[in-house]
């Protein structure tokens, strides 16, 4: 131990950590040791970060998604707004139906086929045709072999059987045209020598041609008026010479109108004139055609039909024109009127009247007071007139065609800008309506007391849709004619707020 140094002293470290005796202690400084948490810490920080991170991208999805869903409901359409689909009404041309000048003996008829107007004179029964029943026969053939216009069809060969029949013809007072054996004719040929020349040997070619016999191709004759709705009419021949050929006025002019509507049908009856080879240049036995827009179509004549005619003629109406049918049955040549009465000579006494006759006899021109009546008829009674009805029958068909194109109207179907119907949308638990109208006028031709109908289609349409937006079209047919009228709203279809359609369905 050292001199001089205190007892019980403490070495006291130095700065460089060597201890120094005798020197006084000092407090020791706590040196802070590295925490070993703080890489956690900055762990749970991120953690914390990327929670939050992801919660804000999930609230930011779910808000777009809800803002998607909101506005895909409110931009969704709703109900579209309809008009009545396939809903049929009617209206009826108005003014007094028409009265036609029917004939004061026999039947008569008139038809307009595409305004589907026909009338008819009381109640017919089935009376003789004659030759209308050659229309029928034309027809037949025309279906079993139709020709073009302007076509001569095939070359028939005339047998001697059907050359033969010219000579019945004779016998028996019957229209006809020379035939020969061997002879060529062309469908058309013989069509022409039927319709034109009323040759009923024609008529008895082209049925064994047609249907290898007349029985067979009567029976075709039959089920095609049949088919017509010619229920009153009946055949037993080919050319309505046999009297048991029967029909009525209304249903001939069906059988004209089916007549009519063939081309080649309407071309033959319109000829005047036909040239034939043995028989030459012949004409048309109907002597109305081509006078009065006539065009057609028929006449016959027997003792026991009289006087039997069918016309078609085209009269143009407003611009339009329109074919025109009438037909006369049973038609006889007016009697001569009967002689009037002698003039009553004044009452005298029994004493003076023999002194009144002798006066009478001697006076050559007794004054005209006293002068007797003739009892010559006021025209001539001509024989020719009264074997030939149809010179009488033809003007009363005329008188008919001329009435029927009278009564002809025109009729206003709808006027521009004009409700026709009604759209209507729902929501919200009511029907929003809307009109539809026509976008165009339009018109048909009628007679009065016919009947319009209407049908509307409808096309798709929306809520808040353009006033000019179709919303479908309304049909007007009246017969053969139809008017198609497209529709369109009259204004925009209400539409909800965007908030009622987020919350209904």
């Amino acid at each position: 131990m050292t001199t001089g140094e205190p007892t019980g002293a403490v070495p006291v470290p130095s700065l460089d950590g060597i201890a120094v005796e005798g020197a006084a202690p000092e407090p020791v400084p706590e040196v802070a040791a590295p925490l070993p948490e703080r890489p956690q810490r900055a762990r749970r920080r991120r953690n914390r970060r990327r929670i939050i991170g992801s919660l804000v991208v999930v609230l930011v999805v779910v808000l777009a998604s809800f803002g998607l869903w909101v506005a895909e409901r409110a931009d969704r359409p709703l109900a579209q707004p309809t008009i009545p689909s396939g809903r049929s009404t009617s209206f009826t041309v108005p003014g007094t139906a028409p009265s036609p000048p029917w004939p004061a003996n026999g039947q008569a008829a008139v038809e307009i086929p595409s305004l589907g107007y026909a009338d008819q004179s009381a109640l017919e029964g089935p009376v003789p045709i004659a030759s209308l029943a050659k229309m029928a026969t034309a027809v037949v053939v025309l279906r079993d072999h139709p020709l073009a216009v302007d076509a001569s069809g095939p070359s028939i060969t005339i047998s001697a059987d059907e050359a033969n029949q010219f000579d019945v013809d004779l016998q028996n007072d019957e229209t006809n045209i020379p035939l020969q054996a061997g002879e060529m004719l062309t469908e058309r040929q013989l069509l022409e020598a039927t319709l034109i020349a009323s040759a009923n040997d024609a008529a008895y070619a082209l049925a064994v041609w047609d249907a290898g016999s007349v029985p067979a191709f009567v029976a075709k004759m039959n089920a095609l008026v049949s088919s017509l709705g010619a229920r009153e009419t009946h055949y037993a021949d080919a050319s309505g010479f046999d009297p048991a050929s029967v029909s009525t006025a209304a249903d001939t002019l069906r059988i004209a109108a089916a007549g009519m509507a063939i081309p080649a049908f309407a071309a033959v009856v319109a000829m005047p004139t036909v040239s034939l080879p043995l028989a030459g240049v012949v004409h048309n036995v109907v002597k109305l055609i081509g006078t009065d827009g006539i065009v057609g179509v028929k006449s016959g004549y027997t003792s026991q039909a009289g006087g039997c005619m069918v016309l078609a003629a085209y009269r143009t109406v407003r611009g339009r024109s329109v074919l025109v049918l009438a037909a006369a049955l049973a038609q006889q040549e007016p009697q001569p009127p009967a002689p009037k009465p002698p003039a009553t000579a004044p009452a005298v006494s029994p004493g003076a009247v023999a002194s009144t006759t002798t006066t009478t006899t001697t006076t050559t021109t007794p004054p005209a007071s006293t002068a007797p009546t003739t009892t010559t008829t006021t025209a001539p009674y001509s024989p020719i007139e009264a074997e030939y009805p149809l010179l009488y029958a033809g003007p009363i068909v005329e008188r008919l065609l001329d009435a029927s194109e009278a009564a002809i109207v025109p009729v206003p179907a709808v006027a521009k800008g004009s409700v026709v119907r009604m759209a209507s949308a729902d929501w919200g638990g009511v029907d929003h309506h809307v009109p539809a109208v026509a976008t165009r006028s339009a018109w048909l031709l009628g007679l009065p007391g016919q009947r319009v109908d209407v049908t509307t289609t409808p096309l798709p349409a929306t809520a808040g849709q353009s006033p000019r937006s179709r919303v479908g079209a309304a049909r007007f047919t009246l017969g053969q004619q139809s008017e198609t009228v497209p529709l369109q709203l009259a204004h925009r279809v209400a539409e909800p707020t965007w908030w009622w359609k987020v919350l209904h369905d």
